[in-house]
């Protein structure tokens, strides 16, 4: 597998990664200099903060791109297999619509965000755009989730 093709595979969880462990730095290097040191780290909590809004949001892509968002399954697993395609279709086009609201929103905020952060001094949208980015992303791993659940509703038409 070529560096490209892995970094487009695994992107979201990479970058979530880097973001949980900086933001385990930040803090614990937080955490020492103002216990042993009575010198806190002025922009530790203010990075650790926007580092866990890019962990969660991209934590977010990451279930569904691998189908791990917590779901009440239960009803879904008893109906028969025909009911069962339909409503995981209505369900995808539920989760697009709210893809969609997120994008859009996300876009307003990050589009309003013009000042800079309070200690790391960066332009806000660098911190929001995360939340148009990830609904992005959420809304093209269940669009190919829709693609899968029509060819399973067409499969089911065929077998009726």
């Amino acid at each position: 597998m070529s560096i490209v093709r892995f970094f487009l595979k695994y992107f979201e969880e990479l970058l979530s990664g880097i973001f949980m462990v900086l933001m385990f730095l930040a803090t614990f290097a937080n955490v020492v200099g103002r216990y042993f040191f009575n010198s806190p780290i002025q922009w530790a909590e203010e990075f650790s903060r926007y580092s866990f809004l890019w962990v969660v949001f991209l934590g977010a892509v990451v279930c569904t791109k691998h189908k791990r968002h917590v779901g009440i399954d239960t009803l879904v697993n008893i109906l028969p297999g025909h009911f069962r395609v339909w409503v995981n279709v209505v369900a995808d086009l539920f989760v697009l619509a709210l893809m969609g609201v997120i994008v859009w929103y996300g876009g307003v905020l990050t589009s309003g965000a013009t000042q800079v952060t309070a200690t790391l001094n960066i332009p806000q949208y660098t911190v929001y755009i995360v939340v148009p980015v990830s609904g992005a992303l959420g809304f093209l791993y269940t669009l190919s989730d829709l693609k899968t659940h029509v060819r399973e509703v067409r499969m089911e038409r065929g077998r009726a």
